[in-house]
């Protein structure tokens, strides 16, 4: 370009500049010259007229034409303010330029009005841009002349290329100018920029450094203003920007960047820029979000930025903290995860570095708040509050100095604090459960010592419980506790806790716990297979490994042992069980026997520590090359010779007997797993011991099983074929029941000379008197012995002959009861149930193992069964026919159907291990649908919720609560009515057969005393939790429809017991909080089991959330078309009755209408008394319930009272106190007037308190000079206006008798 065109472009501008009038913009054409004649490094013309440090010539010619600078101010301002964004852009990028030139007159070009119309321009172009104009229209000029050259519009920036550019000119002009004379243009400068960020039609990546820039600059210059005013715009901005953008956006991380890493420096030497970012995280943490996952993204840019703070400032904010945790429910949860980052991302949290003390250090104060919120009144407070404990320890237990400090400052395992998890642990709430079991799992290092034992007990229960995540929690809290605790007791609940779950529904469940019984029992049992015995050794204790001992001795627990076969089995099979262990279990048995022996002890007197002969007996099927036969020959010759040394009788045997025996019973077993690899010689001579012991009948009843099937499993496996086995098997079998047989006949016919001689002979007396009892013992011995052997061996081989056996048993069973034989002596019937009791028990058994092999026989025999199950008075009898009669159910499930309402009446039989025996039995057979849930079998089930017995209990709310839930969710449901009739014995209900007739005293809980009404109701609540909201409904309006309409039409009467218990039951029901249908509160539904931070979880949180909507609107439709009129006419019945029930039925209905107290007059306009009355009683209760409210939580301060030293202080330290409380529980409503009322009380009481020890100390209330003057008249009376009063009047008032107080003594 030469001069000539810049010249002529300068002339054509200044002649349009002034033929414009004052409210003329200027042109785009003049725009376009305004623009090429700027220097080069403004302008995108190619103009070199001049350099860009040369005086710009344009200020020189507007002063030849006699035009000031400010004359260009105002055509720009309205070319600024266009409704084209181009052109307002271009005026903005001109007039920004034109500041920026050499030698400009900035303060004429810089007008307020005319910063204001720039930032117009900046916010306009972020509006959305209109579409391209069509292709006829392109060749029209717009309005004004042409531009000059080869400039053409077209060619100029458009609005995405003129914005960066504007906004970096801006950002260079701050530097140039002061904004402090326009509060109102940094306002909006702010509001602008930040509205450029927000943008989502610009390109942030490109805008958001140059708009940081403009912001910092308006913060950091002192020209702008008041630094701190400008700050508190810039960071409320901003902070709206954090809370609103996506979570995870590069907007988002850029702002909290640029507010710590450049605005946090900046306060470090600007104390008003500091003032205002000292409250920046607590304007974000009062504005956070409720949802769980913008809420943690919140607490995660509050943290950055208070890293970034100094010492000082963070104490603050932690102190703020921790008053945010006493307010209200959202704070509360959000001040818990500020905790948590703050003792986990500041430096030095308990002061360990310092000097001070504990208690007066930031970090313990957020724990001591932290503890206390984990006894928060919201469920989701209180899971968070654990979850952040447990992580809190996690990270500063790794320093010894933070250890310390933790129990000093927070006392973690004292009394108060296993009382906290105790609680916990059994809370209503899933996310508490879990999180309570989570912080004991991380806590238990910390805390030095074994955990409390009812703590163990809780979680040991916890491992029941119906959540799978919380059965998972509690086996890894519980576990944790025995690897660092590994004492008896902490062994002992462990065994009877995880074991059990090799059962459980759950695969994975399953897995864990064969993995955990494989890593704590059977690893650290294994370490001792290189153990050897030392010199200076005195017991095994000290020898073997810690623990081992004691796991051993918790395997042979009745209720571990099946729990521990089942695992070693699945592990066996899963080639998991390595040999090692087995030779440990060898091991620890030398070891034993070598220290027996060292010590002089007599080997008969020697008994292997318990349980490694029970445990060798299971490993050793598969790892049987680990033992070898030597050992167990040894082994076996030793105990043998010890039971024909100890001798004895059954009935009387010894502990170390018992313990033989069941050592001898374990061996065998072990020989049976190893038979295949014993020698032949050696095979051959055991299976002739065994033979002759089985065939002298004399052995311990527990051995007899184990010698049976060891002799069988060593003719299995020496035969040459399996033919030759059995036919081996079928020898000694006959011969063995020919033996037992004969044992019986003789038995029996020494019981009838027996009866013969004791009716007709004279006793014998003396010596043959001792002979004859000792025969007489041996005798019943063998015949038990030889009873119970016949049972074992019909088991193990069916087709053996009993043609000579199954009389003679009938004989035994049926003896003494009506139209049985009789003997030889018509006069005389013996009776073996009262000679013989144990034999006759035995008997049954051996009869009933008879007809599981035999289906005819079992068809035959199967109602004496049941008759004795029903008529027997022997719990032991009972028990075992109960365990036949399921055998036999399972074996013939349609035979045995029939008698199941029968079977289960032994679920009320007065010996708790019947009962127990009984629910677990047919629990087993419900979940393998040999037996259905129906008639009278799911309604006698539910006693078992309210048993006696502290385990049934605990069985009856798993199998309810976990498995029920899985394999039959509806039942609860079906049943729910049924159920009521049935428990209170009313037989109004038709679904009710004529079987639940007989025996339904037992089964009832009828009656209106608080026992039976208490068991009715947790039954009732223990089925409401396993329904869904949908089904909760449906049983509302059940309830209402069969029985609430059933009593107002006259169908159920309410004149009988019954009838009224029922009633009563159902409104019971209707008011209990678990039939409420709860509107999903974001502080429980966003706190459970998961995070929420899985968008398939939100997913079906916001799923679940709508679903509970609409069950809501159904459920007030049906309470307000359905359920009111009935009970309006139910409680014009009752009314009409003077019945009881009213109470009751006004109870139900306060509480089924205390959501809708604004409806109340719609939804009972058909009754205006009853809605007189509802409210009436409504405002009565919230009333007392705000005055509980208020009492309470007055009690809680009542230790603060009474350290105030005097009256006085105690009015002004209890003012104080009552304005906390108003400040804590709200000052409006039911609860601001207690609050008043007790404050009121208090202070009237203190008052009085005063005045009583002001006339004990003989002084007045009030000094003399505060005495009121009275004037007198002449003589000697006081005047007043209403008469004429005694003078002396006021001087007796200190005598006066003294005010008593409630609060005296």
């Amino acid at each position: 370009m030469n001069g000539g065109e810049f010249d002529e472009r300068l002339s054509c501008f200044i002649s349009d500049l002034e033929s414009l009038t004052p409210e003329d913009p200027l042109p785009e054409s003049s725009l376009l010259d305004l623009e090429f004649l700027l220097p080069p490094s403004f302008s995108s013309a190619k103009s070199s007229a001049f350099s860009d440090d040369a005086a710009f010539p344009l200020w020189s010619h507007l002063a030849a034409a006699g035009l000031s600078p400010s004359s260009l101010v105002r055509p720009l301002s309205a070319a600024m303010d266009l409704p084209s964004s181009r052109i307002s852009l271009l005026a903005a990028r001109v007039y920004l330029s034109l500041i920026l030139t050499p030698s400009a007159p900035v303060l004429s070009l810089f007008s307020p009005l005319a910063f204001i119309s720039l930032l117009s321009s900046l916010r306009q172009a972020l509006k959305p841009l209109p579409s391209a104009p069509s292709p006829d229209r392109r060749g029209k000029r717009k309005q004004g002349r042409a531009p000059r050259g080869n400039q053409r519009v077209d060619d100029s920036p458009d609005v995405g290329d003129l914005l960066p550019i504007v906004l970096g000119l801006l950002d260079s002009v701050l530097s140039r100018i002061r904004l402090d004379s326009s509060v109102d243009g940094v306002k909006s400068l702010v509001d602008t920029v930040v509205a450029i960020l927000s943008s989502s039609t610009t390109d942030q990546n490109r805008l958001s450094g140059v708009c940081f820039r403009i912001l910092y600059s308006a913060v950091s210059r002192p020209e702008h203003g008041d630094q701190t005013a400008i700050a508190v715009d810039v960071l409320r901005s901003l902070a709206r920007v954090v809370l609103s953008s996506p979570l995870k956006s590069a907007l988002r991380t850029a702002t909290i960047s640029f507010i710590a890493c450049k605005i946090a420096p900046l306060a470090r030497e600007n104390g008003e820029v500091r003032r205002a970012l000292v409250y920046f995280p607590r304007y974000l943490a009062s504005n956070a979000p409720e949802r769980a996952e913008p809420r943690a993204a919140t607490v995660d840019a509050i943290l950055e930025v208070v890293r970034a703070f100094e010492k000082d400032e963070q104490v603050g904010f932690a102190e703020y903290a921790v008053k945010m945790a006493q307010g209200k429910w959202q704070l509360r949860l959000l001040a818990v995860d500020l905790i948590l980052g703050l003792l986990t991302s500041l430096p030095d949290p308990l002061g360990v570095c310092e000097t001070m003390e504990s208690s007066s250090c930031w970090g313990v104060k957020c724990l001591k708040a932290l503890l206390l919120r984990c006894s928060d009144s919201m469920g989701g407070v209180r899971a968070r509050a654990l979850t952040s404990m447990a992580q809190v320890i996690e990270y500063l237990s790794g320093d010894a100095r933070n250890s310390a400090r933790l129990q000093d400052g927070v006392a973690f395992g004292n009394a108060k604090f296993n009382e906290l998890l105790r609680k916990r642990c059994s809370d209503e709430k899933a996310a508490v459960r879990k999180a309570a079991l989570f912080l004991i799992t991380k806590s238990t290092i910390l805390m030095g010592r074994p955990i409390d034992e009812l703590v163990l007990k809780t979680i040991g229960s916890s491992c029941m419980d119906p959540l799978v995540s919380i059965r998972k929690a509690a086996v890894s809290a519980i576990s944790e506790v025995y690897r660092q605790f590994p004492d008896e007791g902490i062994i002992s609940e462990w065994l009877h806790a995880v074991p059990r779950l090799t059962a459980d529904n759950e695969t994975s469940v399953q897995e864990e716990c064969e993995n955990l019984f494989l890593e704590l029992v059977l690893d650290r049992i294994s370490r001792a297979s290189h153990v050897s015995i030392s010199d200076t050794a005195k017991d095994l204790e000290s020898i073997l490994p810690e623990g081992v001992l004691a796991l051993l001795k918790g395997i042979c627990d009745g209720e571990v042992l099946p729990c521990v076969r089942k695992i070693c089995t699945s592990l066996g099979k899963k080639k998991k069980l390595k040999p090692s262990i087995a030779i440990s279990l060898v091991n620890i048995i030398s070891i034993s026997e070598s220290l027996c022996m060292r010590n002089c002890m007599s080997i008969e007197r020697w008994t292997a520590p318990i349980g490694a002969w029970q445990l060798l007996s299971e490993v050793s099927l598969f790892t049987p090359k680990a033992v070898e036969w030597k050992f167990l020959l040894h082994h076996w010759k030793l105990l043998d010779k010890a039971k024909e040394d100890k001798g004895g009788t059954p009935d009387g045997e010894e502990p170390s007997s018992i313990s033989w025996a069941r050592d001898r019973v374990s061996l065998l077993q072990t020989i049976s797993n190893v038979s295949v690899l014993l020698p032949p010689v050696d095979a051959s001579d055991l299976a002739a011991d065994l033979l002759r012991q089985i065939d002298e009948f004399n052995m311990h009843l527990s051995e007899v099983d184990a010698h049976v099937k060891a002799l069988r499993t060593l003719c299995k496996q020496k035969a040459v074929s399996p033919e030759e086995g059995d036919e081996l098997i079928g020898k000694w079998v006959h011969q063995l029941l020919h033996g037992a047989q004969k044992i019986l006949e003789c038995y029996m016919s020494k019981l009838s000379e027996t009866v013969k001689t004791d009716g007709f002979f004279t006793p014998p007396s003396g010596q043959m008197k001792g002979k004859d009892e000792v025969a007489s013992a041996k005798s019943f011995s063998q015949a038990i012995t030889a009873t119970f052997t016949i049972g074992s061996l019909v088991l193990i081989h069916p087709s053996a002959d009993l043609h000579g056996i199954v009389p003679l048993l009938h004989t035994m069973i049926t003896s003494g009861k009506p139209g049985s034989e009789k003997t030889k002596l018509a006069s005389l019937t013996i009776s073996v149930k009262e000679m013989a009791p144990s034999l006759y028990v035995h008997s049954w058994v051996t009869m009933g193992k008879i007809c599981l092999v035999d289906d005819k026989l079992a068809t035959r025999y199967m109602p004496l069964f049941v008759q004795e199950l029903e008529n027997s008075d022997c719990a032991a009898l009972r028990n075992n026919i109960l365990v036949m009669m399921v055998d036999f159910c399972v074996r013939y499930t349609a035979l045995v159907d029939c008698y199941i309402p029968k079977i289960t009446i032994t679920l009320r039989d007065p010996c708790e291990v019947v009962r127990r025996q009984t629910f677990i039995l047919l629990s087993r057979l419900l979940q393998r649908d040999y037996v259905k849930w129906r008639g009278v079998l799911f309604l006698r089930f539910l006693l078992s919720l309210v048993d006696d017995s502290e385990k049934i209990r605990s069985l009856a709310d798993y199998l309810f609560g976990n498995i029920l839930k899985v394999k039959a969710p509806l039942l609860a449901y079906n049943s729910f009515i049924e159920a009521i009739f049935f428990l209170n014995g009313c037989n109004a209900y038709s679904g009710l057969s004529e079987a639940s007739e007989k025996g339904s005293q037992l089964f009832t809980l009828s009656g209106k005393d608080e026992k039976a009404r208490s068991q009715r109701m947790h039954i009732y609540v223990s089925l409401l939790k396993q329904m869904a909201p949908e089904h909760l409904l449906a049983t509302s309006a059940k309830l209402c429809a069969e029985i609430l309409a059933a009593a107002s039409d006259g169908l159920l009467s309410i004149d009988d017991v019954t009838g009224q218990s029922v009633v009563q039951d159902c409104l019971h029901i209707l008011a209990c909080k678990e039939m409420r249908i709860q509107s999903s509160k974001g502080s429980d539904t966003a706190e459970m089991d998961d995070d929420g931070g899985d968008p398939a979880g939100n997913a079906g949180a916001t799923l679940l959330a709508a679903k509970g909507r609409v069950v809501t609107h159904v459920a007030k439709k049906n309470l307000v078309q359905h359920a009111i009129p009935i009970f309006i006419e139910l409680k014009r019945l009752l009314e009409s009755k003077n019945s009881p029930l009213v109470g009751s039925l006004m109870d139900c209905l306060r509480v089924l209408l205390k959501d809708y107290k604004n409806e109340i007059d719609e939804i009972l306009i058909a009754d205006k008394q009853l809605q007189k009355e509802l409210i009436y009683d409504m405002e009565k209760y919230e009333a007392a319930k705000a005055k509980s409210t208020v009492a309470e939580a007055m009690a809680n301060n009542a230790q603060q009272y009474q350290t105030f030293s005097s009256p006085a202080n105690r009015v002004v330290s209890g003012s104080s106190v009552f304005a906390k409380l108003s400040e804590k529980l709200g000052s409006g409503g039911k609860i601001g007037l207690a609050v008043a009322d007790a404050a009121a009380r208090v202070t009237a009481k203190s008052v009085l308190r005063e005045a009583n020890h002001s006339m004990s100390m003989g002084r007045t209330l009030l000094p003399s000079k505060s005495r009121p003057r009275i004037r007198t008249s002449g003589d000697g009376r006081v005047s007043n206006g209403a008469g004429v009063l005694q003078a002396n009047v006021l001087e007796s008032l200190p005598r006066r008798k003294m005010f008593v107080s409630d609060d005296d003594d």
